[in-house]
């Protein structure tokens, strides 16, 4: 096992986990320069790529172009596509999902300096709910995350409650409404560069504005057991071998888990989808700057 039964007890009690130094130095410096060299394809853009997807902070509008995320980055470096099947990383997840494990997603959000970059409250789940809920995300930090850097804030213990509502006025909006939640329970979820945390499907979560001089990068992986299957088309590649070819350990299965998970489905289905995009659209900022 690759963690101890106090670190799955923990995760299994709060909804997340952190493993320091998860990454080698080695490992870190070639995801830092395969990052740069994006960054560097970013200043040749005017807008939004396949790839690459802009920060459209006010603050930023007189700059270069600097970049939001990276959609899909396993499938445009072969850096990414190692750090999604690192065996190390891996073998975490099966100590909490178990032995058979599908990739399911992966991207990059980058957080600027100087404000921006928010990730309104959220759970996973509410965006791609699955027949059980062992599925979990592991995000891979790149720079410090810090609250000042605007780390990932998370409510521990809501992995195990009920299934939060992210619609407005008929329409999947991506986050939840302020209130569902008391400020007082919430933790920074802080690492250093090489760092992973681990966080449940349902934990509900979301992230502030990086204050700092310098940028915030996160790799985020999605990750479920073979027998979780999506209840949402969205969530599921269009043909059987290229569903086939997301298991990364272990077998496929035919054979869907069913437990007894609460679930809200995302629907309708917003005019564009994509996080930042959806959120956008939230009547009321969970975090005051945002809406200043």
């Amino acid at each position: 096992m690759a963690l101890t039964q106090t670190q799955i007890d923990s995760y299994e009690r709060d909804g997340y986990l952190i493993v320091r130094e998860a990454l080698t130095a080695g490992e870190l410096a070639e995801l830092v320069d395969t990052c740069d060299f994006f960054a560097r394809q970013a200043l040749e853009l005017t807008g939004d790529s396949d790839v690459i997807e802009l920060d459209d902070a006010p603050h930023l509008a007189d700059g270069p172009p600097l970049i939001r995320r990276i959609k899909s980055p396993h499938t445009n470096h072969e850096t990414f596509a190692k750090m999604l099947a690192h065996p190390g990383i891996l073998d975490v997840v099966e100590d909490l999902i178990g032995h058979d494990i599908r990739w399911m997603h992966s991207k990059l959000n980058a957080k600027q300096p100087g404000g921006g970059g928010i990730g309104e409250w959220h759970t996973d789940w509410g965006y791609y709910p699955h027949t059980n809920d062992s599925v979990l995300e592991v995000g891979i930090a790149i720079d410090p995350c810090t609250e000042a850097s605007g780390c990932m804030l998370v409510v521990p213990g809501t992995h195990t409650g009920r299934a939060y509502d992210h619609s407005q006025n008929g329409r999947f909006v991506g986050g939840v409404r302020p209130g569902e939640f008391d400020p007082a329970d919430v933790v920074p979820v802080e690492l250093q560069p090489g760092d992973i945390s681990l966080h449940h499907v349902r934990l509900l979560h979301g992230s502030a504005q990086n204050h700092t001089k310098r940028q915030r990068r996160l790799l985020l992986h999605g990750y479920t057991a073979a027998d979780a299957w999506p209840i949402m088309a969205r969530s599921q590649p269009s043909d059987w071998p290229e569903w086939d070819a997301q298991i990364l350990r272990g077998s496929p299965t035919t054979h869907a888990r069913l437990e007894a998970c609460p679930v809200v489905v995302p629907l309708p289905d917003p005019p564009a989808f994509g996080l930042f995009k959806l959120q956008a659209q939230m009547e009321e900022s969970h975090f005051a700057e945002a809406a200043s």
